[in-house]
């Protein structure tokens, strides 16, 4: 009797094994991989931060330092009725700015708006990733309000362009390291080319992400001689386009026309990754254009 206790015993074990050893081999392939290599979880208790009173180029964080805008310039080209604007932003706090939003605006001598109401919300773009200590530069290609070219015959004059800062979110401190690095600079081989009305901008870039963020679209701002930022432009992402992680090259083909100022060699480009890619949504109060 006992040694058929022993003998069943035996036999469970070795079923179990062989059980496990099954599991072992039939285990769903991204099963490791979804553990080693998660994405960012951004919890119900990030922080939304805005600016208080009429200050729109700094949000503060909740531990110390700051979001803010440190570079803004433009250009009034073509035939006066569009203009391109171009700024920084540079994170000082040690928390992660993620999905800061951001709106253009320009003004003219009176302090008057001077940009299309009726697409006001085209210039409406969100900033994904800003890690602690980081840059981003952002830029548009804005159209005039042409509603005064028709009363007087003449476009607006822009006296004044600025970035608004208008809210982030501030990830926890603790989960700083899990939001990646993501970088990217002119490529050493192939500088900006102003050609057929257009500046084509190649880029390489590096993510230190372990699979595939969504694509938001790349952003340049172009810089004179002496550095100051003269403008600045979107190249919008498609709905095929990824982050991908480790290191890749690129391509924006960015703005109508060359600024008469820039010095293409000075030209700076953010690719912008986030967890998710773009929902290619119209612009609207709610909805960035990227």
């Amino acid at each position: 009797m006992r040694r058929r206790t022993i003998l069943l015993a035996s036999t469970a074990v070795v079923a179990l094994l062989v059980a496990a050893s099954v599991w072992w081999l039939l285990r769903p392939d991204d099963a490791p991989e979804a553990a080693a290599c998660p994405y960012p979880v951004v919890s119900s208790e990030v922080t939304s931060a805005r600016p208080i009173g009429d200050d729109r180029t700094t949000i503060p964080a909740p531990s110390s330092g700051a979001l803010t805008v440190t570079e803004t310039g433009f250009t009034q080209i073509a035939n006066k009725g569009e203009v391109s604007i171009g700024a920084v932003v540079e994170n000082t706090s040690s928390q992660v700015a993620y999905q800061a939003r951001v709106i253009f605006e320009a003004f003219d001598a009176d302090g008057s708006y001077a940009l299309g109401e009726s697409g006001r919300f085209n210039y409406f773009f969100e900033i994904p990733i800003v890690r602690p200590g980081e840059r981003a530069v952002v830029g548009t290609y804005a159209f005039l309000n042409r509603d005064s070219f028709n009363r007087t015959g003449v476009f607006i004059t822009v006296a004044r362009a600025s970035l608004d800062l208008v809210q982030t979110q501030w990830i926890p401190e603790s989960d700083t390291e899990t939001f990646p690095a993501i970088s990217a600079r002119l490529h050493p081989d192939r500088p900006p080319l102003a050609q057929d009305g257009a500046v084509t901008v190649h880029f390489t870039a590096n993510s230190s992400a372990c699979r595939e963020l969504g694509s938001r679209g790349n952003m340049v701002v172009f810089r004179d001689t002496t550095g100051g930022v003269v403008g600045g432009s979107y190249y919008p992402s498609r709905k095929e386009d990824v982050c991908p992680g480790g290191d890749s090259t690129g391509r924006a083909q960015v703005f109508d026309s060359k600024l008469p100022d820039a010095d293409l060699a000075r030209t700076e480009i953010n690719v912008y990754c986030d967890l998710t890619p773009s929902s290619h949504l119209p612009a609207g109060p709610t909805q960035p254009v990227n």
